[in-house]
């Protein structure tokens, strides 16, 4: 992938990961016509890149079992955060969106684990996901493709 596809893929992707993080944590929902809007974005951006039909549907595969996980979890994980890995999927490839999940929930678990030994917030307690997915996304961005 050229650098000019690399820089207008993050340009696109990044502003959009940053609104719904800021959203998700201010209201812990996001509404589904704001859900389409960075769909429509998110997919745009993503076209830009280099990304193989195979890990394409790789991602989609991988985004259709985590909301599986959501819808039968009780909504451990919210259906907003399920569509958006899924969206990622096809937008990013397998290899990406399983890396961008892997940090978030990594981020996501050391954050509720302070919370947890703070006694800020219970067992039960929810917290915002996508926040921890942008941060995902700027680690798994920065990680791969500076490799």
């Amino acid at each position: 992938m050229e650098l000019w596809e690399k820089a207008a893929r993050e340009l696109g992707s990044m502003p959009v990961l940053l609104w719904l993080a800021l959203l998700d944590k201010k209201q812990l929902e996001i509404k589904k016509s704001i859900l389409v809007f960075a769909a429509v974005i998110l997919l745009a951006a993503g076209s830009l890149g280099d990304v193989s039909l195979f890990s394409r549907f790789g991602g989609a595969a991988f985004g259709i079992v985590l909301l599986f996980f959501c819808r039968f979890s009780g909504e451990a994980m919210g259906m907003a955060d399920g569509i958006l890995i899924l969206i990622c999927g096809v937008a990013f490839g397998l290899y990406e969106t399983v890396a961008l999940s892997f940090f978030a929930a990594l981020y996501a678990g050391c954050f509720s684990g302070i919370l947890l030994i703070t006694h800020k917030a219970g067992r039960k307690s929810r917290i915002p996901f996508l926040p921890f997915l942008l941060l995902g996304y700027i680690t798994m961005a920065l990680l791969i493709h500076t490799v």
